[in-house]
């Protein structure tokens, strides 16, 4: 298809329309055409504005996207610098146009909260056609991102860039998520931020099970790994070894999931669909498993020797030792604002003294019309005069310690006032303050009797598993003493309460001293099991449940490592795939001694190489399975047996 211009009737006609409104027959025009042009930017940004402000249909959102994905199929931001900077000029919320990232924010937030940071966008039962657009949006922009890094991964495999680069290949991507010299670091502030959302949003999902929100959760987890592998494939051509960035980020991944179940962490771990970022991320809770057992394994650099020596005797170990526990202090909340566990993370990664305003994300700003609507109010002073939007301010407005109205009528037990803010339409009863704390918590834990009480009947979304560092709302009563409370969630709950464990382990029982009073309210529940083989069922469920995410670990971790790395192969493929350029000859010879003469010197191909060797004595490794796994009949386990068994096939038919 030929690229032309609009004409500059053609171009008119459609300003025209917009300029009166005719927008379905300026999108209609435009979709129509002979010939496919290139859409000036200020034309589709007014087509755009019209979509976000909710003011169109369906039709006419289906129709804007086909555009845009016309667009990209023949005129690709790496076509040439013109066309990327096209690229970033369109890729901007048409009403604050403050760049690509400020964008992805508003769709993200838009989606997960239903607030936008730019812009009003009036509520209507059309909310949820709202959303579907806005993720249709961040679907795009997943689609492009992958587009780029797919092309330089093409363009690296047939040695299109025949000298290492000195920059960071110019990209949509790299434009959004790295800002001027922060190029030499992976974890930057916008993907800090990235992978909060994709640690927020998986909570949400576990906590609401709504298909929207795992589509959008699938959507963030897709563009982080796709940032990852960008950063990958520049660190080869830029000639440098980028692996031990992406360890860090994942490792701060994995303290952002301390307060996840075992089946969530298994269920997250697995829905990463990059397998370079997978694999590190499954490192790092395999890692932090073996370290919490005090079984000692290698510090060097992820490696297939370390996989299958360190990692596979761990894993005989980790069936044998039970973990050790987690000493913290007792909830409170300090200052002027805690800062979160995701964020203590970075802390760690970064060192105490690093200056947080640089590293962390910036607090949410109030919108501008919010800033009005709450002056407008003040200066009202009367119910009958207040805008809703400006209610919605005075209901959300915080104190230093992040917490709300709900959270403060919780605390001091005022069921009145509980119940009228529970009367807006609007209000998020789950709502957290900065320490991670719901009204609900904050109920449970003051004795707050009576607002538990309404909570439960009138708030049929009320979030019984809502988890601060871990903390249910009943581990919150039950370690307070406040036992009506716990009555109150195990009836309204069931016995689902009684089997979650807080960042020490514990279960909700196990604040509770008295063997009766335990007996008692397990009977809510449980009414014919004693406590002793409550205790007992539940260790051994954990126990279980630890296996088998261990062998889930250790699986994709040696998988993903052979596919990445490409060992399976014949050897001369698998060295173009990962070769940085082809100055270097590649001569056809599965001789890898003089293949290593050849190339010596090239960290990439030596690192090749050596993980090479190693997959061609996996035979004698899967001699050294540990005995206490071999006995075992989990399904997993025959898993990781099947996948050496296949691995040892293949390299013998390779050799």
């Amino acid at each position: 298809v030929k690229n032309t211009d609009l004409s500059r009737g053609s171009l008119c006609v459609l300003e025209g329309l917009v300029e009166e409104y005719f927008f379905p027959d300026a999108i209609s025009e435009l979709a129509a055409g002979q010939q496919y042009c290139v859409p000036p930017v200020q034309l589709l940004h007014s087509l755009l504005e019209h979509v976000l402000l909710g003011n169109a249909d369906a039709i006419f959102s289906a129709k804007l996207l086909h555009i845009l994905y016309l667009v990209l199929q023949l005129d690709p931001p790496w076509k040439s610098p013109s066309v990327l900077r096209y690229y970033l000029d369109l890729l901007q919320c048409p009403v604050c146009k403050k760049g690509t990232w400020s964008l992805i924010e508003m769709l993200v937030r838009f989606c997960l909260f239903r607030k936008t940071i730019c812009h009003a966008v009036s509520v209507s039962e059309k909310a949820d056609e709202q959303r579907v657009v806005h993720k249709a949006l961040l679907k795009f922009f997943l689609d492009l991102v992958k587009a780029e890094v797919e092309f330089l991964t093409v363009s690296l495999f047939e040695g299109a860039n025949s000298q290492h680069q000195q920059v960071m290949p110019q990209t949509v991507l790299l434009k959004t998520f790295w800002l001027g010299s922060e190029t030499s670091v992976l974890f930057t502030k916008h993907i800090n931020i990235l992978a909060d959302w994709v640690i927020l949003s998986h909570k949400e999902m576990n906590r609401t099970n709504d298909a929207f929100r795992c589509e959008i959760a699938n959507l963030l987890n897709a563009i982080l790994g796709t940032v990852v592998e960008y950063w990958i494939l520049s660190g080869f051509l830029l000639d440098r070894n980028a692996f031990f960035q992406v360890a860090d980020l994942a490792h701060y991944i994995d303290i952002s999931c301390d307060d996840f179940s075992v089946h969530e962490l298994k269920a997250f771990v697995c829905s990463i669909p990059s397998l370079w970022l997978q694999m590190f991320v499954v490192e790092a809770v395999f890692k932090k498993m073996c370290l919490q057992r005090n079984i000692p394994i290698s510090t060097e650099p992820l490696s297939l020797h370390k996989i299958v020596c360190s990692y596979l005797r761990a894993l005989g170990e980790i069936g044998k030792r039970e973990p050790r526990k987690m000493v913290k202090a007792k909830r409170r909340k300090i200052g002027q604002r805690p800062c979160p566990e995701s964020q203590r993370a970075l802390l760690m990664l970064n060192g105490d003294k690093q200056n947080q305003v640089e590293v962390l994300p910036d607090l949410p700003e109030c919108p501008p019309l919010a800033k009005k609507l709450r002056a407008k109010a003040e200066v009202s002073g009367t119910k009958e005069n207040c805008h809703p939007l400006a209610k919605e301010v005075r209901l959300y407005k915080t104190n230093i310690k992040g917490e709300t109205a709900l959270h403060k009528a919780c605390i001091r037990n005022k069921v009145e006032r509980l119940i009228r803010l529970l009367s807006d339409p609007g209000t998020d009863i789950n709502v957290k303050d900065y320490a991670g704390w719901t009204p609900l918590h904050e109920a449970c834990n003051h004795g707050s009797t009576a607002c538990v009480r309404e909570l439960l009947r009138r708030c049929p979304r009320l979030d019984l598993l809502s988890r601060a560092c871990g903390v249910t709302p009943l581990h919150d009563a039950l370690a307070n003493g406040h036992l009506e409370i716990g009555r109150l969630l195990l009836r309204h709950g069931g016995p689902v309460l009684l089997q979650q464990r807080d960042s020490n382990g514990k279960l909700p029982l196990d604040y509770v001293e008295s063997l009766p009073v335990k007996q008692e309210l397990l009977n809510t529940v449980h009414p014919e099991e004693t406590i002793e083989s409550f205790c007992e069922r539940t260790e051994q469920d954990l126990h279980n449940q630890q296996i088998e995410l261990c062998l889930v670990l250790f699986n994709k971790m040696l998988l993903n490592f052979c596919s990445v790395y490409n060992l399976s192969s014949p050897f001369t493929l698998a060295l173009g795939e990962v070769a940085c350029s082809n100055t270097v000859p590649v001569m056809p010879s599965n001789d890898s001694s003089k293949l290593k003469n050849i190339f010596s010197g090239h960290w990439l191909v030596d690192m090749y190489l050596r993980e090479l060797e190693t997959f061609q004595k996996l035979p004698q490794f899967l001699q050294e399975i540990p005995a206490n796994m071999i006995v075992s009949s989990g399904e997993q386990l025959k898993a990781l047996l099947a996948t050496l068994e296949t691995m040892v096939m293949g390299n013998e038919l390779s050799a």
